[in-house]
């Protein structure tokens, strides 16, 4: 990309152009209602987002959803290459196709850490944290808590009992997108296995991501019988 436009897709200002038009033609989608949604800012002000806090936020959200749905599907060709008896009963029973995309979210999680700022002291297993401490929670830690998953959490299963998972988060941020992205994941895996039922991953020439912000996989090329 040019560095004009690789800056634009850097600061929001790809969207500028539709954010003015929406915001003369409001409609029933997400972009009237960041345009029109109101807060509290940490100074207590009652009032909408600034015009570039808007350019920020949507480009968060177009491209969070996009890169973690693509490591989702790196996973499951990882994951579903060393459990191919898992694999072909997915073949066989492609109703069983949702609940191991929930698995495989569970399983291997695209993202690495949830962020967030403790706003009052607590205490965590004899340890006071104090206000204002920032805090990062590992995802796959948690997914794989034998006290959640009990009693094999360290299992892969395509038929385990569905739980929620911290894959997509909780509370206030839990994913807005997550029911796009197992939407995508499912569809993915139907045709995958349509058209190729068995697969072996070249491992001397996979490479996993670079990036930080996700867990998954730069290149994954596979074998087809």
């Amino acid at each position: 990309l040019q560095k004009e436009k690789v800056d634009s897709l850097a600061t929001g200002e790809v969207f500028a152009e539709f954010i003015d038009w929406r915001a003369e033609h409001p409609s029933d989608d997400i972009m009237t209602e960041l345009l029109n949604a109101e807060f509290t800012d940490e100074t207590g002000t009652r009032r909408r987002l600034h015009r570039e806090e808007l350019l920020l936020y949507l480009t968060v959200i177009a491209t969070a959803g996009s890169e973690t749905t693509t490591r989702l599907i790196g996973w499951a060709g990882k994951t579903l290459a060393e459990y191919p008896n898992q694999r072909r009963e997915l073949t066989e029973h492609p109703a069983l196709i949702p609940q191991a995309i929930e698995e495989i979210l569970r399983w291997e999680p695209p993202a690495l850490q949830i962020a967030r700022y403790v706003t009052r002291d607590v205490d965590y297993y004899g340890q006071t944290v104090p206000a204002g401490s920032a805090m990062l929670m590992l995802v796959g830690a948690a997914n794989r808590d034998h006290r959640r998953f009990a009693p094999d959490g360290d299992v892969f299963d395509i038929h385990r009992e569905l739980k929620s998972h911290m894959t997509f988060g909780a509370g206030t941020h839990f994913c807005m997108g997550n029911a796009l992205a197992r939407l995508e994941g499912r569809i993915a895996l139907e045709e995958i296995l349509a058209r190729f039922p068995t697969w072996e991953v070249d491992w001397p020439n996979a490479r996993t991501s670079p990036t930080t912000a996700v867990r998954g996989w730069e290149a994954m090329p596979t074998l087809i019988p």
